[in-house]
C-alpha cells in the first residue's frame, strides 16, 4: 500500500469522531443524489407507461420537466455537500498540522501531503458512498411511495371529475444508470471538497506546522464585537470575542455551516407560506357543484393576417345549454341551477381612452402586440339572464358589460372598473380583422353578480354578457344536498347530449365533461403544490442534518485542539468555569454571526425566487417568523450543547501534560 494512503487510513481509524462526522456527511450527500435519481427514473417510467415508449411527440418537453428540477436539486445538493464536507476536511487538516510538519521534516513533499488529505477522503468514500447508495435508495423508495399515494389520490379525484378513464401510476424504479451517476457525482463532490484543504496543507512550511502558527493566526486586529460580548459575558466574553477575531479561519467553517442551516430553515418556511397562500387564492372560487362542458380548440394562425386564431371544434349551442339547464333543474323540486357559458378565444376589442379607465390601459399585458384587448363573451341561462337584465335596468335581449377586472399586480390582486358608466358600444375584432359593433345597453358591477359563477381566477379585461351564442365553455352551478345522487343524475343528463365513446374524449371527440364540487378540482391543482412542498421539506431536512454533522465535527475539533491553550490559562489562575464561559461566549458569537449571514441569505433567496412566482400567483414574499425563531433557537441550542459536552470531556485533565503534549 502506498505510504500516503496508509497514513490516511491510520487517520481514519484513529480519529473516529471526525471520521464518523465525515462519513455521515458524505453518505447523506450520496443518499440525496441517489434519491433524486430514483425520482427521475421512476418518473420517466411512469410517463413511459402512460405515453408509450419514447414519450411520443412531445418527448423533449417531458424530459425537460423531469431533468430541469433534477439538475436544480443536484446543484443545490452539490453546493451544500461541497461546503459541508470541505469544512470537515479543512478542520481535519488543521488538526493534523503538526503531523504534516513532521512529515515535511523527514522529506515529504507538498504532493505527498496533498495526497494524504485526498486519500483520507477516498478511504472515507469507500465506506460512505455504498452506505449513501443504500440509504438513498430507501429514501427514494419512501419518497416515491408517498408521491405515489398522491398520484393515486389524483387518479381518484379525476374519476370523480372527468367522465372518462384517466390513470397515472407511479411505482419505484431504479436502473444501473441511477447508481453509476450517483457514484460518479458523489466522487466529484468529495474530490472538490478536499481540493482546497489539500492545497492549503501542501503549501504550509514545516516550521509553521510544528509551531502551530496556522492553528491560531494571531494577527492583531480590531474587534468590534468585544464591547458587546464584554457586556454580556464579562471579561470572559472579551477574551472570547478576541479569540474569534484572531482565529477567523478556525471558526469560518462552523459559521458557514450554521448559516447554511438557518438559511434552509427560512427557505423551507418561506416556500411553505407561499404554497399555502397560492392554494388559498385558488380556493377563492367557492365550492359549488359544477357540471362543466369544454370543447377542444384548434389553434393556429390566420392565413391572411398572421394573427393567432382559435377555432372552437365542438361549441355548445345556447339552445342545447338551455335544455340541459332545464333537465338539471328537474333533479328535485325548486332546485336552483345557474348556467354560464363563455367564449374567450374569438374576439378582442380596441382600446378606447375616452371610455376606458387609464389605469386599465397601463396594466402590463392588457394591450397585446396587435393593440387589442382580450374580450370574453358570456351567456347565462334564460331565467338568470332575465334577472341580470332587471338588475342592469335594461330590456331582455340587451348586451350587458361587466364593469369589473381583477388582476395579479406583481403578487397582489388588484381590482378596478375598466369603463366609465357612459360606455355605449364596443368594437369587436376577430383574427381575420373583421370588426363588429356591439351595443352596450347596461353595466353590472361585481357585487350585482352571482360571485362564484363570475369570479374567475384569471378573467379577461373586458367581459360582456350577451343574450345568446355558441360557446366553448358552459358550466352549470348548483348546491345539491346529496352530491352522489346529483352526480349520477347529471351524468345521465350529460350522457344524453355528450356521450363518451372513447377513452380520450377531449382529443378524439373534441370535448370533455366534468362533474364535481369546485374544491375537488382545486385539490387536483393543489396536489402538485403539496407534493412539491413535501419533497422539498424532506430534502431540506436532510441537508440540514448534513450541515449539523459538519458543525458537530468542526466545532468539536476547534475545542479539542485548544487543550494546551486552556491548560496554560489554568496555570496562570483562570478557573474552569471562566474558561467554560469564555468558550461559550465564542460559540454564542459564532452563532450570532451565523444567524446574521443565514437570515440575510434565507430572506434574499426566497424573495428572489418569489419574483418569478408572483408573476403566476398573486403571492408575495412573507417573512416566516415562526421558522426564523425556530432556526435561531436550534442553532444556539446545538452550538451551546456541543460546547458544553466538549468542555465537560476536558475536565479533570492534567494541566502539565496538556501543556507539554503536541496538538494532535
Amino acid at each position: 500500500m502506498k505510504l500516503t494512503a496508509e497514513l490516511a487510513l491510520n487517520q481514519v481509524k484513529g480519529n473516529r469522531k471526525r471520521t464518523a462526522g465525515t462519513v455521515i456527511a458524505t453518505a447523506l450527500s450520496t443518499a440525496l443524489l441517489t434519491a433524486v435519481m430514483c425520482f427521475v427514473t421512476s418518473g420517466y417510467r411512469m410517463l413511459e407507461n402512460f405515453l408509450g415508449p419514447g414519450l411520443g411527440e412531445y418527448a423533449g418537453t417531458y424530459l425537460l420537466m423531469l431533468f430541469i428540477p433534477a439538475i436544480f436539486l443536484g446543484l443545490l445538493i452539490a453546493f451544500m455537500s461541497v461546503t459541508v464536507i470541505a469544512n470537515i476536511y479543512e478542520s481535519s487538516a488543521t488538526k493534523r498540522l503538526v503531523e504534516f510538519g513532521v512529515l515535511k521534516c523527514i522529506g515529504a513533499t507538498r504532493k505527498q501531503i496533498r495526497e494524504t488529505v485526498v486519500f483520507e477522503s477516498l478511504w472515507i468514500s469507500l465506506f460512505a458512498i455504498p452506505i449513501g447508495l443504500l440509504f438513498g435508495t430507501l429514501i427514494g423508495f419512501i419518497g416515491v411511495a408517498v408521491a405515489g399515494r398522491y398520484i393515486d389520490y389524483f387518479n381518484e379525484l379525476s374519476k370523480s371529475i372527468v367522465m372518462r378513464p384517466f390513470s397515472f401510476e407511479l411505482s419505484f424504479h431504479v436502473s444501473l444508470f441511477t447508481y453509476v451517476f450517483a457514484v460518479i457525482f458523489s466522487m466529484l463532490v468529495v474530490l472538490a471538497s478536499t481540493a482546497k484543504p489539500a492545497r492549503k496543507s501542501g503549501k504550509i512550511t514545516a516550521i509553521e506546522c510544528i509551531r502551530g502558527l496556522q492553528v491560531r493566526d494571531i494577527k492583531a486586529a480590531g474587534n468590534r464585537d468585544s464591547l458587546f460580548m464584554e457586556k454580556i459575558f464579562g471579561y470572559e466574553g472579551l477574551l472570547g470575542s478576541t479569540n474569534v477575531a484572531r482565529n477567523k479561519a478556525a471558526y469560518r467553517s462552523t459559521i458557514r455551516a450554521l448559516a447554511l442551516s438557518i438559511m434552509l430553515v427560512l427557505v423551507a418556511g418561506s416556500f411553505k407560506n407561499q404554497a399555502k397562500n397560492a392554494m388559498k387564492w385558488m380556493s377563492s372560487i367557492g365550492n359549488d357543484m359544477l357540471v362543466d362542458y369544454v370543447s377542444i380548440m384548434d389553434e393556429g394562425e390566420n392565413d391572411a393576417t398572421g394573427k393567432p386564431q382559435s377555432i372552437i371544434v365542438a361549441p355548445i349551442s345556447y339552445a342545447t345549454a338551455e335544455e340541459i339547464t332545464g333537465k338539471l333543474r328537474s333533479f328535485e323540486k325548486n332546485f336552483e341551477v345557474l348556467g354560464v357559458g363563455s367564449d374567450r378565444a374569438t374576439y378582442s376589442s380596441f382600446p378606447d381612452e375616452n371610455a376606458m379607465n387609464s389605469e386599465l390601459l397601463k396594466v402590463p399585458g392588457v394591450i397585446d402586440e396587435y393593440n387589442e384587448i382580450a374580450t370574453e363573451l358570456i351567456t347565462v341561462d334564460k331565467k338568470n339572464y332575465e334577472i341580470l337584465c332587471q338588475k342592469a335596468e335594461v330590456p331582455v335581449g340587451s348586451n350587458i358589460l361587466i364593469n369589473y377586472y381583477a388582476y395579479n399586480d406583481n403578487g397582489k390582486m388588484k381590482e378596478l372598473e375598466p369603463f366609465s358608466e357612459s360606455i355605449s358600444s364596443l368594437q369587436l375584432v376577430d383574427s381575420a380583422n373583421n370588426v363588429n359593433e356591439l351595443d352596450i345597453a347596461g353595466v353590472l358591477h361585481m357585487d350585482q353578480l352571482p360571485v362564484n359563477a363570475f369570479n374567475s381566477l384569471a378573467p379577461d379585461p373586458i367581459r360582456v354578457i350577451v343574450p345568446k351564442g355558441d360557446m366553448r365553455y358552459f358550466t352549470w352551478y348548483s348546491d345539491p344536498a346529496d352530491d352522489s345522487s346529483f352526480t349520477k343524475y347529471a351524468r345521465d343528463v350529460m350522457d344524453e347530449y355528450f356521450p363518451i365513446h372513447s377513452e380520450d374524449s377531449y382529443v378524439e371527440q373534441g370535448y370533455s365533461v366534468r362533474i364535481s364540487r369546485a374544491d375537488q378540482m382545486i385539490k387536483v391543482m393543489n396536489i402538485a403544490i403539496i407534493l412539491g412542498e413535501i419533497l422539498l421539506t424532506g430534502l431540506i431536512v436532510l441537508l440540514m442534518v448534513m450541515g449539523f454533522a459538519s458543525v458537530i465535527s468542526t466545532l468539536s475539533s476547534n475545542i479539542r485542539i485548544r487543550q494546551r491553550e486552556f491548560a496554560v490559562l489554568k496555570s496562570i489562575g483562570m478557573t474552569g468555569s471562566s474558561i467554560e464561559k469564555m468558550v461559550l461566549s465564542e460559540s454564542a458569537l459564532c452563532s450570532l454571526k451565523a444567524c446574521i449571514h443565514g437570515i440575510i441569505a434565507g430572506i434574499a433567496l426566497p424573495y428572489v425566487i418569489n419574483l418569478s412566482i408572483r408573476k403566476v400567483f398573486p403571492v408575495r414574499y412573507e417573512l416566516p417568523v415562526l421558522s426564523l425563531v425556530l432556526g435561531i433557537v436550534v442553532v444556539f441550542a446545538l452550538v451551546i450543547l456541543i460546547t458544553k459536552i466538549e468542555i465537560s470531556n476536558m475536565r479533570g485533565q492534567d494541566i502539565a501534560y496538556d501543556i507539554r503534549k503536541n496538538v494532535t
